[in-house]
């Protein structure tokens, strides 16, 4: 169940009546260059507010430059237990720090704001954001009130000293928070987050010329998503940069996600004006001097993150969906795929003998690449590793030969944006499907017969404009199915083959209501797929699975509750599926295994280690003994590994695997 939270307000909302909102008119002409791409570099913890009473978190908060220091407001509560969610209705004080640099080190001050429910109601403090004018400071938050949420303000001179602007909330919504300001064309421009009539979540927008009174609400950017059940739109940041506004609006990609879209026009943002993504949640953008940084908190995080903003001018590189990557190759030994953490060279281990525990030491295998390589296996069970150059400048692959040794790397061609997906034909054809850079479209080839160097042309128009990477898997009767995530989350297309090796049907956008990121899909004992996915925001894991093998499917069921990605998903060596899911902030791992191949899932149990954080979902894989291994690379880059006993048993405890650190990579997450 859903805690009463800033996601859970929005129930039964939708029925309000519509606000009315303006058309802010047509973009401005005129010749520009081309926006440029945003992206972060690493995240850096550089606060922690906890006490001696416990730990806590920060969550939606503003940075500001003024009397010779960096201030820091934001939400701030109890931490919850590992990978469970606070109760955000207990959020009743701001938080305040401040700090020489945005990297610290940060001094705790006393808190900055209290709720007050004599304050016409007010209810909680949420998402404070602060900017100077003629030397007072404002502060407009989200203070709530029995008749309706309102955005409020409260003023300073000294930043400590707080005081609520008399008159009340200076205007109440159906859902109104996270409001933002902005100085855009000699007026103040707010940006918040509501619920409109028909359901959709948007980002709001008003202007003031005296930063009190405020204009009736317009449309900044609206999500194509109608459940009103989990807040879609949050913590929306816009900047400017060359003429070009920058929307930073989350969670996109899970709860730990933010997309960035670019529009000349600050009053009009839309999805086709995709301009990168950055890794992290509540994402505020600030500059210090010439250095542009991103600050992000949230829920599962003790504190605040600051990470390098990097500006381009080419699309970012979608990561592989698992890190590392793994598969049997053509001696049935499983063979392990990461990048090394210092120059993102590919790193290769094997094991020694086919389903042991022991392998040979890291070794290398290729030159720097943009993202973890995917693998495919030929009919005649020879690994084919495909690879992205940095920067997505193309694609490569090379080819085991049958004899255990491999072929050098080749030029393989088409779309750059990921590493592909790939599946096998009922034919032993291998087919591959690539992602476009910044996710405009997604390619499709083949090779020319079972296990050949020779491929057909590339078929460029397979799938349109996709959110993530797509991903794809071979029904019971050997045809092949596609899914990919729609842009901004929307929903789940997918597109499936006729016949075996036959030609494939048009694109279908109705398998699945809005997506939180990427699907992963398995097939089991029964001969039946299942597709999981997660909702808006990460708030929880849905699987569907067909009604018969290579049929149709049954309607959505939950799985997990809040989740950092779709879950790992393998069959054991008696057919049932395995699922390993993530919380947000990666502090606890959950598994859960269906009883009977085809069958329901039993109970939801803890898989990982208590104090060892992991940075995506693991990879789960199955050795030629029939044993599963379990491959999870924690935020410091090492990996560690969890095996079964024996085919379908229990599982041994958790080792490190071997002394190299690899680059920690959240997978399936585009990343400069």
């Amino acid at each position: 169940m859903l805690p009463i939270s800033r996601r859970s307000l929005l129930r039964g909302a939708a029925g309000a009546l519509a606000l009315p909102f303006l058309d802010p008119g047509p973009a401005s002409a005129g010749e520009f260059p081309p926006p440029l791409w945003a992206g972060a570099g690493a995240f850096s913890h550089v606060y922690d507010p906890s006490t001696s009473a416990g730990p806590r978190y920060l969550n939606d908060h503003t940075l500001i430059k003024a009397l010779g220091r960096w201030h820091l407001f934001s939400i701030v509560g109890p931490s919850a237990p590992r990978g469970e969610s606070p109760d955000s209705a207990a959020e009743v004080s701001f938080a305040h720090a401040s700090a020489p640099s945005p990297q610290g080190p940060w001094t705790s001050h006393v808190d900055a704001l209290t709720v007050d429910p004599d304050y016409f109601g007010e209810e909680h403090l949420w998402a404070p954001h602060v900017v100077e004018a003629d030397g007072t400071f404002w502060m407009f938050y989200a203070g709530g009130g029995g008749s309706g949420a309102a955005i409020s303000l409260a003023t300073s001179t000294d930043l400590f000293t707080w005081n609520r602007e008399p008159s009340g909330p200076l205007f109440r919504g159906i859902a109104a928070r996270d409001p933002m300001v902005l100085r855009a064309g000699g007026e103040w421009v707010m940006y918040y987050t509501e619920l409109a009539g028909s359901g959709h979540h948007i980002v709001a927008h008003r202007r003031s010329t005296d930063l009190l009174h405020w204009s009736e609400p317009g449309v900044a950017f609206t999500d194509a998503s109608t459940d009103t059940t989990v807040s879609v739109t949050e913590s929306p940041y816009v900047v400017e940069r060359d003429g070009w506004y920058y929307l930073f609006i989350g969670p996109q990609g899970g709860y730990e996600g933010t997309d960035v879209l670019a529009s000349r026009d600050p009053f009009r943002f839309e999805l086709a004006g995709y301009a990168g993504h950055v890794a992290g949640h509540a994402v505020e953008v600030i500059r210090d001097g010439e250095t542009w940084y991103a600050s992000a908190a949230g829920w599962y995080r003790n504190g605040l993150y600051v990470a390098p903003l990097n500006w381009r001018d080419t699309p970012p590189s979608w990561q592989s969906p698992s890190n590392p990557v793994a598969g049997l190759d053509v001696a049935g030994r499983l063979m392990l795929f990461a990048l090394d953490a210092s120059d993102r060279s590919m790193l290769r281990r094997v094991q020694l003998d086919p389903g042991t525990d022991t392998w040979a030491e890291w070794e290398p295998f290729g030159g720097p690449a943009g993202a973890v390589p995917t693998l495919g296996r030929n009919s005649d069970g020879r690994l084919e590793v495909f690879s992205l150059a940095p920067g997505g400048v193309n694609l490569h692959h090379r080819v085991q030969r049958a004899d255990d040794g491999w072929h050098g790397w080749e030029e393989f061609g088409g779309p750059a944006g990921a590493a592909p997906a790939v599946a096998r034909n009922a034919d032993g054809r291998l087919e591959v499907f690539a992602l476009s850079p910044g996710g405009a479209s997604v390619a499709r080839r083949r090779q020319q017969s079972p296990g050949a160097s020779a491929w057909d042309p590339w078929e460029p128009g397979f799938g349109g404009a996709a959110g993530a990477p797509p991903v794809v898997a071979t029904n019971a009767d050997g045809r092949l199915e596609v899914l990919a995530l729609s842009p901004g989350g929307a929903g789940i297309r997918h597109r499936w083959q006729g016949a075996p090796n036959g030609p494939w049907t048009e694109a279908r956008p109705s398998f699945g209501t809005a997506a939180g990121a990427a699907p992963q899909v398995a097939r089991d004992g029964s001969g039946r797929l299942t597709v999981a996915a997660i909702g808006p925001s990460g708030v929880g894991t849905f699987t569907r699975r067909q009604t018969v093998p290579s049929g149709g499917w049954d309607q959505w069921l939950p799985l997990f509750g809040w989740s950092a990605a779709a879950p790992a998903l393998t069959a054991g060596a008696d057919g049932r599926l395995e699922a390993f899911s993530l919380t947000p902030g990666g502090a606890r791992l959950n598994h859960r295994r269906q009883v009977t191949p085809g069958g329901v899932f039993d109970a939801e149990r803890e898989f990982g280690e208590p104090g060892i954080r992991l940075v995506a979902t693991p990879t789960a894989v199955l050795d030629s003994a029939g044993r599963l291994h379990v491959f999870a690379v924690t935020v410091a880059g090492r990996i560690r590994t969890r095996v079964q006993d024996r085919p379908s048993s229990a599982w041994q405890p958790w080792t490190t695997f071997g002394d190299r650190t690899v680059a920690p990579l959240v997978s399936g997450s585009p990343t400069l």
